[in-house]
């Protein structure tokens, strides 16, 4: 499945971008006021225009009468500028980014061409008629140098996954459709996960409305932000959806976890319903090879204790429980996932 054209933006400057969602939360309202604010010309203000609407800080419900959405309002409110997190969040969420990241992270610290960037671009996304494929090209590559997560060493493009890391705690994905762990070279991957996606959606409803129950509960959350913060730590990005709690790749190895807070009434049901879970993310996002690591809030009681070994000996899955904010592990568990820095 390839990127639309209209999803991937045409104004090469980023700086104008902000200036454009600055007019908006001023009053422009409408393509010609915005493209008089920023001192561009009119077709430039349809640019300008849809560029903010792509990382998520403007939308346009009325023909020609264009709001900020709230991601728009907290991004003005708090020092507007390239460094801010939330537009390198909104890029982020983006689906043309949410393509390019997994592939610069892929290549590591060789990086890529500008030709193989190219190459890349054509084969994942719509880039129009030839004539504007130069100029949406540019203009990605400059998003990226100008948010500074990538870096041009020796005519090469490489990913600043520790920029990335310091303004961001997890890249969101919006689409449940969309892998977050995808081979970046295999296009048939994103179409897989689509029908995939497509064919059990009335799963995916149900899971994402008790996965938005789940994090909203406090324990839930702290288990994710303990997990995220030892993937950062390790030099990696956490990702995440409307169903996954948190998934990366380290080395050659994709990892996907599911939280689950528990007590001593509800930790049988929460073990079983993580299980489950695990399994069909993993079927869903089509990586067969992913590790799957349950998270749990607290350590298996003497009854339930005997669960472990029926994760981890005979389901394959890692078993992983908070005590003091801090990450627990048997020592095949610590040993693969070191990372993770896990405490007998």
């Amino acid at each position: 499945m390839r990127v639309p054209s209209d999803e991937i933006p045409q104004a090469d400057n980023l700086i104008d971008v902000i200036r454009t969602i600055i007019a908006v939360s001023q009053g422009s309202r409408t393509f010609q006021q915005i493209a008089n604010s920023i001192g561009k010309v009119e077709r430039q203000g349809r640019y300008y225009r849809k560029a903010a609407e792509i990382v998520g800080m403007i939308s346009t419900p009325n023909r020609n009468q264009s709001i900020l959405t709230p991601l728009g309002q907290s991004f003005v409110q708090n020092n507007p500028t390239l460094t801010n997190p939330a537009l390198l969040q909104g890029v982020l969420n983006s689906r043309i980014f949410q393509r390019i990241i997994p592939y610069l992270e892929s290549r590591g610290n060789a990086g890529v061409s500008r030709y193989e960037f190219e190459t890349f671009l054509n084969n994942t996304a719509d880039l129009g008629a030839a004539t504007m494929a130069p100029r949406r090209i540019s203009t990605v590559i400059s998003w990226l140098v100008d948010l500074g997560i990538i870096i041009v060493q020796n005519s090469r493009y490489i990913l600043s996954t520790q920029t990335i890391n310091q303004r961001v705690q997890n890249i969101e994905f919006d689409n449940p459709d969309e892998p977050l762990l995808p081979n970046p070279n295999d296009l048939n991957e994103y179409t897989t996960v689509q029908q995939r996606s497509s064919a059990a959606q009335d799963t995916i409803v149900s899971y994402r409305n008790s996965a938005a129950l789940e994090r909203a509960d406090n324990a839930h959350r702290d288990l994710v932000n303990l997990t995220s913060e030892r993937i950062r730590n390790a030099g990696a990005l956490p990702k995440f959806n409307q169903l996954i709690d948190l998934a990366t790749h380290i080395g050659n190895t994709d990892y996907i976890f599911e939280m689950k807070s528990t007590t001593a009434n509800n930790e049988k049901s929460q073990i079983r319903a993580g299980l489950s879970q695990l399994y069909e993310y993993r079927y869903l996002q089509n990586k067969p090879n992913a590790k799957l690591v349950l998270v749990i809030e607290n350590p298996l009681s003497t009854r339930e204790v005997w669960r472990q070994d029926y994760l981890e000996q005979d389901r394959d899955v890692y078993l992983v429980w908070d005590g003091n904010n801090q990450l627990y592990g048997n020592d095949r568990t610590r040993n693969d996932l070191n990372f993770l820095g896990l405490i007998p």
